[in-house]
């Protein structure tokens, strides 16, 4: 297996995780804060990883790990999950789903641009062609869905913030990540950087209430956010391993394919019927997704 189509594999299955991720969140909007969320999946995420990296025999390249590496990684996660992934949460209050997930096509046009200009990442017209053809078949998914009024409350304006400074943060991540990534294999990299975010945010005022508020929960809660703890673990794990080995390029745009794996959720599971453009972006998408390969 190549080094492409390990990073093209990394970046499907970060988008996979990422969709079950958002479609639980949603689930617990009234039980618990996005960063009460973010809190626990990246403490409880993170001492798993700990545990399989060990248990895996990689303890020694752990603590062998570059300070300046580890340094960046954990500026990437802070970057990444404290701040893009909670952003991006909130931003859903205001915008509803649909309208977040397309505003947030941002960040891999972005790293898509610094990948190629400055990173020296190869553009050949296949590839280029590929990652422009996700870009908008992804756009055309989420633009062909329904969404329901209650879904967008609120400010408009502070979503479109909101959701902007997401992208962003995730482009910034991304990109911070690929130097640190040419010491440390993906397992030991997630293991260094996934747990950070949680332990800073758990500083914060904004978490204070959150013990109390799982142990409030309905089991039911419970066992979504153990979910959520134990896909998010799995997700940063194929997310770096898209970025290794895919570069920023690919392996950031591909992690954000997740409006096309709730397709089938939102089809068998909600009786939903897709639309002209959704069933037209799902065939981009995947055209783009064969072009890179190429």
């Amino acid at each position: 297996m190549t080094d492409l189509t390990l990073g093209i594999i990394g970046g499907l299955g970060t988008g996979l995780t990422w969709a079950a991720i958002s479609i639980l969140v949603r689930s617990l909007s009234g039980a618990l804060t996005p960063v009460q969320i973010t809190a626990v999946r990246s403490t409880v995420g993170g001492a798993l990883l700990l545990v399989i990296t060990v248990a895996s025999g990689q303890g020694g390249e752990l603590l062998r790990a570059p300070l300046w590496a580890v340094l960046s990684l954990w500026v990437s996660i802070l970057v990444a999950m404290g701040i893009g992934d909670t952003l991006f949460f909130a931003s859903m209050d205001y915008l509803g789903v649909t309208r977040a997930l397309i505003l947030s096509m941002a960040n891999p046009l972005l790293t898509t641009v610094v990948g190629v200009a400055f990173l020296g990442e190869p553009a050949t017209l296949p590839r280029v062609a590929g990652i422009l053809f996700v870009v908008g078949g992804l756009a055309l998914i989420v633009s062909g869905k329904g969404e329901a009024a209650a879904e967008r409350r609120g400010s408009r304006r502070r979503g479109l913030r909101l959701v902007f400074l997401a992208a962003g943060a995730w482009a910034l991540s991304a990109i911070v990540l690929k130097a640190p990534l040419q010491h440390l294999s993906p397992t030991v990299a997630t293991t260094l950087r996934f747990p950070v975010a949680g332990l800073v945010l758990w500083c914060t005022p904004w978490t204070r209430g959150t013990l109390r508020a799982v142990a409030a929960g309905t089991p039911t809660e419970r066992t979504r956010l153990g979910a959520i703890c134990l896909l998010s673990a799995l997700g940063s794990t194929l997310f770096v391993t898209g970025i290794k080995y895919g570069g920023v390029a690919i392996g950031n745009v591909l992690s954000s394919t997740a409006p096309l794996f709730t397709l089938p959720y939102e089809v068998w599971v909600l009786g939903q019927r897709p639309s002209r453009q959704t069933v037209l972006g799902t065939v981009g998408t995947m055209a783009g997704i064969w072009l890179m390969h190429l």
